[in-house]
């Protein structure tokens, strides 16, 4: 059994992700290792929630980042904190 370690391990995860692209709405999120603002990083994202009606950037924003990305799981945490 080969264990991958480093920056390469990385670097197939990020061919993987853009190999799939939209699929999974961003299930296969690479975690973000650059000083990329999050509006930038998840913009695709943002402009989905935006388009369901999500209007709170910020909220969107701590959603996305709790989320990985993920629209998904995002959208859920979004309805569940919609009360608070």
């Amino acid at each position: 059994m080969v264990l991958l370690v480093g920056p390469m391990n990385n670097l197939g995860l990020e061919m993987l992700s853009s190999m799939f692209g939209g699929l999974g709405a961003g299930s296969l999120a690479v975690p973000n290792r650059s000083n990329e603002p999050p509006e930038q990083l998840y913009a695709t994202q943002l402009s989905q929630l935006q388009e369901m009606g999500f209007f709170d950037t910020q909220e969107n924003i701590r959603a996305l980042i709790a989320t990985s990305g993920n629209v998904h799981a995002a959208v859920e945490r979004l309805l569940g904190n919609s009360g608070q």
